[in-house]
């Protein structure tokens, strides 16, 4: 900072009320929803922060003689960076109930990339059991399980949590929860004025069929948090 007979030229820039660039608090904008929508840069904005999750895999069903597993949840993208869904909780009848995976991979070059966690798989054949759990990132937001015959329990939205699975009220297998969307951070230097965003929704819970029939619980949705320096 340069210096005029003892006086900065910040203190300067202050008096006549500009506010130097390394003082400034940044700005932040959240997107909790949107497909192919579009952020635009704001004025004077020097690089960007950008935070992101896809949506969390919905829990494997209960009942019937098939295996309804939950959908994947979808891919959050900002501009050609992906963050991928986690996949869906199986639910089976004679054997457990697999967790679902977290998402991984995605294009372009990120800063720093974090795979979502599996969800937990379900109980065996054992009268009120509950179901597995969805699994979380770093944010959290998986709920209860189903217990006692309950269906499943959806993930947090925008968190991008995996939905929790169903419990039994007899016999019967209890179902695997779905697994946490992949979280994504990255800087961009000499941002462009606009980029294209999609916000990846949670994957709907497995539906089971016949006898005892119990829907598992559908994924958080993601979220994409934009920092602007």
């Amino acid at each position: 900072m340069a210096r005029f007979l003892g006086v900065t030229s910040g203190s300067i820039a202050r008096a006549l009320g500009f506010t130097p660039a390394s003082s400034r608090v940044p700005t932040s904008q959240t997107f909790t929803s949107g497909t192919a929508a579009t952020y635009t840069t704001p004025a004077g904005v020097s690089y960007l922060k950008v935070r992101f999750v896809g949506g969390g895999g919905g829990a494997g069903g209960a009942g019937g003689s098939t295996a309804p597993t939950g959908a994947t949840g979808s891919t959050t993208s900002f501009n050609s960076i992906t963050a991928i869904g986690g996949s869906g909780g199986v639910g089976s009848v004679g054997a457990t109930g697999a967790g679902g995976i977290g998402g991984t991979g995605g294009a372009g070059t990120a800063t720093w990339r974090l795979p979502g966690g599996p969800g937990s798989t379900g109980s065996g054949t054992v009268s009120y059991v509950q179901g597995g759990n969805g699994g979380v990132g770093p944010f959290g937001g998986a709920s209860g399980t189903g217990i006692n015959g309950g269906v499943g329990v959806a993930g947090q939205a925008n968190t991008g949590a995996g939905g929790s699975g169903t419990g039994t009220a007899a016999a019967t297998n209890a179902s695997g929860g779905g697994g946490a969307g992949e979280y994504v951070e990255l800087i961009i230097g000499s941002p462009a004025a606009t980029y294209t965003y999609t916000v990846g929704a949670g994957g709907a819970g497995g539906i089971g069929t016949g006898a005892g029939a119990l829907t598992g619980g559908a994924g958080g949705s993601g979220f994409i948090i934009v920092e602007e320096f």
